[in-house]
């Protein structure tokens, strides 16, 4: 093999990590971001509403609908919710999720 190819399936092999690592943290997000949401809501069941969460993130990969659904929610439960709070929320649970990822993986290492 020549360097040309060495280096391209290294960047390949980067891309595949890099995308399923992605795919963990958005994961890990979804799951802190329903466990926030049935605290802040008064849900009981937790486990069952953190799965309804990771069923709608798993059928679309855009966060719209996942949104919709945590605003549907909160209406529904008589709390008032803004959009904007919640993307921001989301955000800082995308960081969250990150990090400890992250962390996991170094004491593993």
């Amino acid at each position: 093999m020549t360097s040309l190819d060495d280096r391209r399936r290294a960047l390949e092999d980067k891309y595949i990590l890099d995308f399923e690592r992605s795919l963990k943290v958005r994961a890990r997000r979804n799951r802190l971001l329903a466990e926030w949401v049935a605290a802040a809501i008064g849900r009981n069941d937790v486990d069952a509403y953190v799965n309804e969460v990771v069923a709608i993130a798993i059928a679309s990969p855009e966060d719209a609908n996942l949104l919709q659904k945590i605003l549907a929610d909160f209406s529904a439960a008589g709390h008032v919710a803004d959009e904007a709070l919640l993307r921001e929320k989301m955000h800082d649970l995308m960081y969250m999720a990150a990090e400890a990822l992250e962390s996991e993986d170094a004491t593993r290492s």
